[in-house]
């Protein structure tokens, strides 16, 4: 297992291609950008360790897109990226992460997290957040064996992680279907936001190896208590 402080983009670029198995990962979503002009921002800010999320839009797009090219570049054939993501609802619109189709997405899974802390009355409430799988070519076939997944279907209803400092932490369950259904045995699992490390705890504890990277040196150090 190697635990990597460092910027994510930086640190992809030093990863040898067609080597990682799987990708599990979760950018921020820079929605403190469409927030900051609000009256309640104090109440609404996702507050990071080293990360403000808050890049103008075309800037955003293309840090994640230089992210996502490294992310194909380093998954092997048989590989999976599994890209999580929200849609911004900001004065009436919905800013969805549409750079995403300028990859070959194999499906896209709706994760319901069953509850919302936005409560404006303007909108239905978002319970629910995307995961993108993504593949490394057209023509490429990701390992996947559906059989080993609790969540078989594609939506699906997992709540959120409880009792997680990090502000923005994945629910080990989703991990865990992720990893079970889309690692082959032995595999190498990386997360490039490696976040509290919550994918790297599902990762050892099914006996894969893993790479993960985070800017924020707490984090890092977070996810070395956990494990």
């Amino acid at each position: 297992m190697r635990l990597i402080n460092g910027d994510s983009l930086i640190e992809l670029k030093k990863i040898e291609s067609n080597l990682v198995d799987l990708v599990v990962t979760s950018p921020p979503y820079n929605k403190n950008y469409w927030i900051r002009n609000r009256s309640d921002f104090g109440k609404r800010i996702i507050k990071y360790d080293e990360y403000h999320d808050s890049l103008e839009p075309q800037e955003y797009i293309k840090q994640q897109k230089e992210i996502l090219d490294e992310l194909v570049r380093i998954i092997k054939p048989t590989g999976s990226i599994y890209y999580n993501h929200i849609d911004i609802l900001h004065k009436h619109n919905t800013i969805h992460p549409s750079y995403v189709y300028d990859y070959n997405v194999k499906q896209v899974i709706v994760w319901d997290r069953g509850n919302t802390p936005k409560l404006d009355k303007s909108y239905f409430l978002p319970t629910t957040e995307w995961l993108f799988w993504i593949k490394k070519d057209w023509n490429s076939i990701p390992y996947f064996n559906k059989s080993l997944a609790t969540h078989k279907k594609s939506i699906w209803r997992i709540n959120k992680e409880k009792n997680n400092p990090h502000p923005a932490p994945f629910p080990e369950e989703l991990v865990e279907n992720i990893v079970k259904s889309s690692c082959p045995e032995n595999g190498l699992i990386l997360d490039c936001y490696n976040g509290s490390g919550t994918t790297a705890v599902v990762a050892q504890r099914n006996n894969m190896d893993y790479i993960g990277i985070d800017i924020s040196e707490q984090y890092i150090q977070m996810t070395k208590d956990r494990i």
